[in-house]
């Protein structure tokens, strides 16, 4: 573990656009991701079927480009997020809300092992000692840092109240670009994100090209490489779209792989996602 302070080389310059940068930044695992170019994508814990969809394929389409993805390592979108890069072979960081050694010791299971996968290719980073307990406010102070780290933020899903608000309220405040995906009317989990498009202190994503031209990433940058169950996905969706839950089942695939992949198609353009959800081929 290791202790980076504001004036050290390897400190992120971006967080010193904070109004009180971390100091020091604890941090396990490669420094040098923390300066590279990055996108923050966070939510709700309770995320839908359709956000944590979302949430992968955005991760890893920036992933697939080469972009870091940054998240606070919770339960739900964030979670989504982070494995969504991981699994396309790019690399990601997340901010946690309490110390390093508190939060690896209270995770366990799927979080814990998440959290050393994204240790051993990217980092870990918390602004408090150590030790440190996680409180209310330090999930406060957590969300500003990680929307000081990415070019932009994106927020996938939101109820109101939700923390994923406040790192959207601070990326603003940075003078960063905000980005928020539409949800159904009426849906509590798009509350936030929909009020933020309403009120214009977000720009709507119609789709996974967009963002990545944001940021000058285009489909033809990608590294897409066709593989096996790329190409299975291809030939199932020939004769007609069809639903995702359906064509994992259908191709005997875990959802969390068929998102990976079509993720991957549908930035290289093979692939598009209806207004019902169902996947079609180009």
């Amino acid at each position: 573990m290791r202790a980076l302070s504001s004036d050290s080389e390897d400190y992120p310059r971006a967080l010193l656009d904070l109004r009180d940068p971390p100091h020091p930044l604890w941090l396990e695992g490669d420094a040098g991701v923390l300066s590279r170019r990055a996108v923050s994508i966070v939510g709700t814990r309770r995320m839908t079927p359709y956000g944590a969809r979302v949430a992968r394929e955005l991760a890893t389409a920036f992933a697939s480009a080469g972009i870091v993805v940054v998240s606070g390592l919770a339960q739900g979108i964030d979670s989504a997020a982070h494995e969504g890069a991981l699994e396309a072979g790019g690399i990601s960081v997340a901010v946690v809300g309490a110390g390093l050694e508190a939060f690896l010791a209270d995770s366990r299971g799927r979080r814990g092992a998440l959290a050393q996968r994204i240790r051993d290719s990217g980092a870990l980073v918390s602004e408090f000692p150590p030790d440190a307990p996680a409180r209310t406010w330090t999930f406060a102070k957590r969300d500003a840092t990680i929307a000081a780290l990415g070019e932009i933020t994106i927020v996938v899903e939101a109820p109101a109240g939700s923390g994923a608000l406040i790192t959207a309220d601070e990326a603003h405040r940075l003078g960063r670009t905000v980005y928020a995906v539409p949800g159904p009317l009426g849906a509590r989990t798009s509350v936030g994100t929909n009020t933020l498009i309403a009120e214009g202190r977000a720009r709507a994503i119609t789709s996974v090209p967009m963002v990545l031209d944001a940021m000058g990433a285009s489909a033809t940058t990608l590294r897409v490489d066709r593989d096996p169950i790329g190409a299975r996905i291809l030939e199932a969706l020939a004769p007609a779209p069809a639903d995702p839950d359906a064509l994992a089942r259908r191709l005997g695939l875990r959802p969390a792989q068929l998102t990976t992949e079509v993720a991957r198609l549908v930035v290289s353009g093979e692939v598009v996602c209806g207004a019902d959800g169902r996947l079609a081929r180009r």
